[in-house]
């Protein structure tokens, strides 16, 4: 029978596998349940397994999770988002997937699973935070969708509490750091520094985004269109590096940088130099600091980072609010309202 042309079903992983003599051949699975789908009967086949699934996890938990991953709510989230949810619902599924959906209404359930949220908190803070956050997201979906009538989670305490408002990159450590860095990560340094744009969309930057002039960019998490006139500093940069890949951003052989390869060439250069908790993500908040600090307003950061107003206004008021600069202004600004009220 001859294979059918390749669908794009929601919920299937498509692997390509290089065998002997270079031939390459594709392999689907359903992703929910890893089961092997056959190619030539991809649609029934994936059915098949869709199937199978709902009926092994109806009434409980595991079966709410499923109404979940295959929505088409779940659908529209960013690539990024999805890839980050479907650990956490595995991890979910293990723990609490045989729960009936009756039980996840009862004030016991919420109990156990706070104390599960306090056990693995122990561990690591945060991670128990996200696993909280998928869970609830999961149960937030099935009430809106009539499935529960209860979120029992629709609050909680998170554990993990950061404050980053001191965690600014001075252009003195921004200097140390160009002074030890290779080619890539200096390259990094000035996109992320002019630009405050997240990791993931520093990495797959495409000269294509730089016409000379401006710079525009589709945010990868977000969606967001972000269009911003090119600062002079990270210009004269970019005007004297060759252009090697379709990426600006690359390894020292032409490649593109993994996220694993990246950290761990961004914290090399960061500890060569001295520059103890600060991370990159750090940089996205002492770009805003710089804007707030040279007068622009919040509607302004917000365009160049790509945030909406509220979400710029609280990470402002984490980063910038005990910036000194900014105090010094205060100061002078109050100094001159005095002398203008002074005989």
């Amino acid at each position: 029978m001859k294979p059918q042309k390749p669908l794009k079903l929601k919920g299937v992983k498509r692997f390509a596998v290089k065998l002997a003599g270079g031939v390459v051949e594709i392999y689907y699975y359903h992703r929910a349940s890893g089961k092997r789908l056959d190619k030539n009967n991809l649609v029934q086949s994936f059915a098949a397994a869709e199937k199978a699934m709902r009926t092994k996890t109806a009434g409980t938990l595991a079966g709410l999770i499923r109404n979940f991953d295959s929505s088409v709510a779940f659908d529209e989230l960013s690539d990024a988002t999805r890839e980050g949810y479907l650990p956490k619902l595995k991890t979910i599924e293990a723990k609490w997937g045989t729960v009936p959906i009756e039980a996840t209404q009862d004030k016991e359930f919420r109990r156990d699973v706070l104390a599960w949220h306090e056990e693995l908190g122990k561990k690591s803070r945060s991670s128990a935070d996200n696993l909280m956050v998928a869970l609830a997201r999961v149960l937030s979906y099935a009430k809106e969708k009539s499935v529960i009538e209860l979120n029992v989670l629709d609050t909680f305490t998170r554990l993990y509490k950061s404050d980053r408002s001191e965690m600014v990159w001075s252009d003195e450590m921004v200097r140390q750091f160009l002074a030890v860095a290779s080619p890539s990560m200096a390259t990094a340094m000035y996109l992320a520094r002019n630009t405050g744009q997240r990791q993931k969309d520093i990495r797959e930057l495409p000269w294509s985004a730089y016409d000379g002039t401006n710079i525009k960019l589709r945010q990868s998490k977000t969606g967001t269109l972000v269009s911003m006139p090119c600062p002079i500093e990270l210009k004269g940069y970019l005007d004297g590096l060759p252009r090697v890949s379709p990426l600006i951003m690359t390894t020292s052989t032409g490649r593109a940088f993994a996220k694993r390869h990246f950290n761990a060439s961004w914290r090399e250069a960061a500890d060569a130099c001295g520059a103890g908790d600060l991370n990159f993500h750090d940089l996205r908040g002492t770009a805003a600091t710089r804007l707030a600090e040279a007068g622009a307003t919040v509607p302004e950061i917000a365009s160049v980072m790509g945030w909406s107003i509220e979400t710029a206004q609280k990470i402002i008021d984490s980063y910038v609010a005990r910036s000194s600069k900014l105090a010094a202004a205060a100061i002078e600004k109050l100094e001159v309202h005095r002398a203008k009220k002074t005989p």
